[in-house]
């Protein structure tokens, strides 16, 4: 099912109207003293905020989506100048070294701090090929 952000799913989990679903844990914890509980996480390490409940990875659920780790990437338009695509990956990444980031990382259980542009490259030429797999094997097409 479609939803326009989580919060809607999250009412829909809490009241029995859907039985699963995948978000992330600021918007889980909303609920979580209703009767919703959390039986997975995604990636490839539990959550900071969810130490006792294992990865789907632990839990056996094969292939490589689940193990992939979730990211919020700063995104500019194509054909944007590399120097600046550079400065900016560096402001966000010296920017996440003050009190205000990291008590942000805290509350959206987020343990990794922004990794800087070269690193965001390895990884997505790592994991898109992943998703693109997905989106394929589904039949996934764009609207």
């Amino acid at each position: 099912m479609h939803y326009r952000g989580e919060s809607p799913m999250w009412v829909d989990v809490a009241s029995g109207q859907v039985q699963i679903a995948i978000g992330s844990y600021q918007a889980f914890n909303t609920v979580a003293g209703r009767g919703v509980r959390p039986i997975g996480v995604t990636g490839p390490y539990r959550s900071p905020k969810l130490l006792d409940v294992p990865t789907l990875v632990e839990q056996g659920i094969p292939g490589t989506l689940v193990g992939l780790e979730g990211g919020l990437p700063l995104m500019a338009p194509a054909g944007t100048p590399e120097a600046v695509l550079k400065l900016l990956s560096n402001v966000v990444v010296e920017g996440a070294n003050t009190e205000r980031a990291a008590k942000l990382r805290e509350t959206f259980a987020i343990p990794n701090k922004p990794k800087n542009l070269a690193e965001t490259r390895r990884e997505w030429a790592r994991d898109v090929p992943v998703w693109i797999k997905v989106a394929v094997d589904l039949g996934v097409k764009l609207d």
